[in-house]
């Protein structure tokens, strides 16, 4: 944008490194800056990290379908997290809503790096941990959010970049990889445009779902009739608060992300009961790819399977 005269002519007879070294600081500030590493364990197709809350150990799911990171109330009295009630929240599940209360966390430590006075939900959700026992939450998109996420299940890890001011122009990798602008959904989502059988669908990436999963009403519009899916394997999808859901297993021809076409794909289909998307990309889709989510730029880079 044209700026007042003085400033023009000020600009004009600023020497030529100047404008080159602001140019050099710009790209500086644009590359990502790592902040944090975690080893990811995959159990049962559920990935989990090892953090601190108030300097004491836990395990939480990366769950980038939760709008917000969860606390289970068990967890929270081990911890020493007080919750509060006055004003109740509403947690989306699978099959309903779960009530959960708020909570300020000391501090959040994470592979050499913690967060001060981090916000979460308390409540009565059930999350299956290692040898049955509980995990102690999950972290949502609220937390994701504050960095650059490079997630890389094939080799067991997650790394955390600081969130910049500006649109990187892609990811540190030596692999090859697509870059998708996102949108931004009022939940917190990235959601993208998909293909499926050549309807086009609203999806985003959920960590926290062990399987890719379509909306009832979207297999529907794609063409999938109530008798083929009578026909359908059964599946038994379960929610953070312990629900379990049906939803029938079908075959589709072909899904195109990003470019990338892949063949006779099979999705659970049940209903998610979604407002910003028709379709979920689970682990079976991302455990063999790398995948870098940017909340702030509105972008996600995919990388090929491996």
């Amino acid at each position: 944008m044209t700026r007042f005269l003085s400033a023009l002519i000020a600009l004009l007879g600023a020497p030529f490194w100047s404008a080159a070294g602001t140019a050099d600081a710009a790209a500086d500030d644009c590359k990502p800056k790592r902040q944090a590493e975690l080893a990811v364990i995959l159990l049962r197709n559920i990935p989990l990290v090892n953090l601190t809350v108030n300097g004491a150990p836990a395990t939480f799911l990366l769950d980038t379908g939760a709008e917000r990171t969860i606390m289970t109330a068990t967890a929270a009295q081990r911890l020493g997290v007080a919750s509060h009630y006055e004003y109740p929240r509403r947690m989306r599940s699978l099959d309903g809503a779960v009530s959960s209360g708020d909570a300020r966390l000391r501090s959040l430590g994470l592979g050499g790096t913690a967060l001060a006075d981090f916000r979460v939900l308390v409540g009565s959700v059930s999350l299956p941990g290692p040898a049955d026992k509980p995990l102690d939450g999950l972290l949502g998109a609220d937390f994701f959010s504050s960095f650059e996420m490079d997630l890389d299940l094939a080799h067991s890890r997650l790394t955390l970049y600081e969130r910049l001011p500006c649109a990187i122009a892609g990811p540190p990798w030596t692999l090859s990889y697509t870059t998708m602008p996102v949108n931004r959904s009022l939940h917190d989502h990235l959601f993208f445009p998909v293909s499926l059988d050549g309807h086009k669908l609203a999806a985003f990436i959920d960590t926290g779902a062990e399987v890719s999963a379509l909306d009832t009403a979207a297999a529907l519009a794609v063409g999938v009739t109530g008798s083929a899916l009578d026909h359908d394997p059964v599946a038994n999808l379960r929610g953070a608060g312990s629900e379990v859901v049906k939803s029938r297993r079908h075959r589709f021809g072909r899904l195109e992300i990003g470019g990338e076409t892949l063949r006779d794909q099979v999705i659970a289909v049940t209903n998610l009961r979604l407002q910003d998307a028709d379709l979920v990309l689970g682990i079976d889709f991302l455990r063999l790819r790398r995948v870098w989510l940017s909340y702030g730029s509105h972008q996600i880079f995919l990388g090929r399977p491996t």
